[in-house]
């Protein structure tokens, strides 16, 4: 009820404002969702791929200090968008921060594709991580161990064994992240990269029916991928309880790669953020401003 009733207005005020073919036709309004959907399915695939990534390291290897970032990695999801989107600028942009300190001018860009993908990406994956490690916390050890057993390695283990009773979850994390960028506003706003969200904003005053029109098909579009994700992974399989303390990967001489990744990733996701909007807010201070 609380998706249905703003959907059943804007199929109404679509209705009442006509055009809507012409309107869902025009080549101008074509990029914005092609875009939209870019964006969409490459952050999904970028934030699975490092939610697991990050879920495994810490659920199931002896990766030193995992338990303290079993509880860090969630955090930047406390981060809004726009905020994340505001640290890329004012770290990166002209006059920035790293100009400022490090003395490094000429940098590219951080507006478009790349520095929305950044930015979602790095604060969207919590939304894979946290059901893939609990999903990792419910798996028995037993088939892992058996696979072990047969002389498979950890990783062929994992990609065998691990993956595939860990499918769910991950695509129905990827799919929050799809929806979340779908419907972001923030970011792409202030790092200027022409979705649909920007479209229907940029005509919500100067031609109300782009803008309803577009709003029905943003929530249509939703409801169609959500749809065709429960077609794809088929129905919950059946709930699996631990059978005993789950299997412990030693990972020998990749321990400190996979430290540097999992220290990196909560480096750049939260830690960097939350020091430019630091520095920026001492330095306003200490200017009276």
């Amino acid at each position: 009820m609380p998706f249905a009733a703003p959907l059943a207005y804007l199929a109404v005020r679509t209705a009442e404002e006509g055009g809507a073919a012409g309107i869902l036709g025009d080549a101008a309004l074509l990029g914005p969702l092609a875009r939209s959907l870019l964006l969409a399915s490459t952050v999904a695939v970028a934030a699975a791929t490092l939610g697991t990534l990050a879920a495994w390291l810490v659920m199931r290897t002896d990766l030193p200090g995992r338990g303290a970032l079993r509880l860090v990695l969630p955090l930047p999801l406390v981060l809004p968008s726009f905020i994340g989107a505001f640290a890329l600028i004012a770290a990166f942009a002209p006059g920035g921060l790293v100009e400022r300190t490090l003395g490094i001018d000429g940098l590219p860009g951080v507006n478009g594709f790349a520095g929305a993908f950044t930015v979602l990406t790095l604060l969207t994956y919590p939304y894979v991580y946290l059901p893939v490690a609990a999903r990792l916390r419910q798996l028995p050890p037993a088939m892992e161990e058996s696979a072990r057993l047969l002389g498979a390695t950890p990783a062929a283990a994992f990609r065998t064994v691990v993956l595939p009773q860990a499918r769910t979850a991950i695509a129905g994390g990827a799919l929050l992240v799809f929806l979340y960028v779908l419907a972001d506003f923030g970011a792409v706003q202030l790092l200027r990269y022409d979705t649909l969200t920007r479209a229907i904003y940029a005509n919500r005053l100067i031609d109300p029916a782009v803008a309803a029109t577009l709003s029905l098909a943003l929530g249509i579009l939703a409801i169609a991928v959500v749809a065709a994700q429960r077609r794809l992974t088929g129905p919950a399989g059946r709930d699996v309880r631990r059978g005993g303390r789950p299997l412990t990967v030693a990972l020998g001489r990749w321990r400190a790669a996979a430290l540097a990744f999992v220290a990196l990733l909560i480096g750049v996701s939260l830690v960097a953020p939350l020091a430019v909007l630091g520095y920026w807010a001492l330095r306003g201070a200490s200017e009276g401003s």
